[in-house]
């Protein structure tokens, strides 16, 4: 499992913004649609009712208080029943059973004041208030039947008004983080499970050395070469990517400031005439700039393989410091042909390569017998 900072953490999450924002929108619009601009046109009808649990003549006390109590429970419970719903259902001849009825109600009994409170919801105006007005008089009529009391009167009358968006509007915020905070917890769940270098930090996890963070931290490579190694024949290849001669080219021209080098150009990226590439009759060396340069005509892996090359590197090394081979991907056979002169080699390796892969790939070339002198990561 990968380890990763914090550093990383905000990296990834500014790579990854999408993965951020998508979820939280896509929760926001859900939320808000089915809250606020779904009920924007609905409208909700409101009544109170009240208990009085004395008589006009009685005065407050504390047996009637606990009288007043006990009705608000007992009343309460026939709101509970099916059958007062199907009886306003009847009534009201709509389109709705009583169990819709009873799922738009909502309703709170407080049984030590002795309010019940009730709140309809309807996208029709008149049938909100229509229902509710129904509910609260057969509600009324039940406890009378049923009990033979008549001691709940309106606190307040069914009042209509449009449903308030505010409530909506809040969920959907919260909504919004919600889905925001998700997508932060898979990104990190992506990130810590990804197999994939994320970044110069992974490569040195995996006990390998680091070049260079950067393809054109030429000077930070050429330290590097000439602290741990001398006059070496070097393979410069790419993990995930053939071109490398740009970097291959770079860092000659760094080096060759101060050293000998000579540039290998296996892939022929190099543009000179036709009649100074090397065959295997004649392994020609030319001047370019500040290094010297051997380009192969074709099949240049053939050249390169033959025993004329061979014969001729073995000749002009130790005149040189340095030698590079320019040989684009690590699975060309440039790559594979090189292995046989090399002392070390050199890995181009971007964020798509996954860490197993480059860990096996240097192991198979060390078991070769050539040294990884390390790493560049190249973005």
């Amino acid at each position: 499992m990968r380890k990763i900072t914090s550093d990383q953490l905000l990296k990834t999450a500014k790579n990854n913004l999408l993965l951020i924002l998508l979820p939280g929108l896509v929760l926001f619009g859900l939320i808000f649609y089915l809250t606020a601009a779904k009920g924007s046109k609905s409208y909700e009808a409101e009544a109170m009712l009240m208990v009085k649990g004395l008589d006009d003549e009685e005065g407050l006390s504390y047996n009637n208080i606990l009288l007043n109590e006990k009705l608000s429970n007992i009343y309460g419970q026939f709101l509970e029943s099916a059958d007062l719903y199907d009886k306003v259902s009847d009534k009201l001849g709509a389109d709705f059973e009583g169990e819709d009825i009873k799922g738009r109600l909502a309703y709170e009994v407080d049984p030590a004041s002795g309010l019940i409170t009730f709140t309809y919801k309807d996208k029709n105006e008149a049938r909100a208030a229509d229902t509710l007005t129904l509910i609260t008089e057969e509600y009324r009529s039940e406890i009378k039947d049923f009990l033979n009391m008549d001691n709940i009167d309106y606190l307040q009358k069914v009042k209509v008004s449009e449903s308030s968006n505010v409530k909506g509007i809040i969920f959907s915020v919260l909504g919004f983080f919600m889905g925001a905070f998700f997508g932060i917890f898979l990104i990190i769940l992506k990130a810590i499970l990804s197999d994939k270098i994320g970044g110069p930090e992974d490569i040195e996890n995996l006990g390998l050395r680091l070049l260079a963070s950067n393809k054109d931290d030429f000077l930070r490579v050429k330290v590097a070469i000439n602290n741990l190694t001398d006059n070496s024949v070097i393979g410069i290849a790419g993990l995930g990517r053939d071109e490398t001669f740009d970097f291959t080219e770079g860092l000659a021209l760094e080096m060759a400031n101060s050293l000998g080098v000579l540039l290998v150009d296996g892939k022929r990226k190099v543009d000179i005439d036709d009649k100074y590439l090397s065959t295997k009759d004649e392994i020609k060396v030319l001047r370019k700039g500040s290094f010297d340069l051997i380009k192969p005509d074709s099949p240049e892996e053939e050249i390169l393989d033959s025993y004329e090359f061979e014969d001729k590197l073995i000749d002009v090394k130790n005149s040189y410091n340095y030698v590079f081979i320019d040989e684009g991907g690590l699975d060309s056979n440039i790559a594979t042909v090189g292995l046989k002169y090399e002392d070390y080699k050199i890995l181009l390796v971007d964020k798509k390569i996954k860490k197993e892969e480059l860990v096996g790939k240097v192991r198979d070339i060390e078991n070769l017998g050539v040294k990884v002198l390390g790493v560049v990561y190249y973005k």
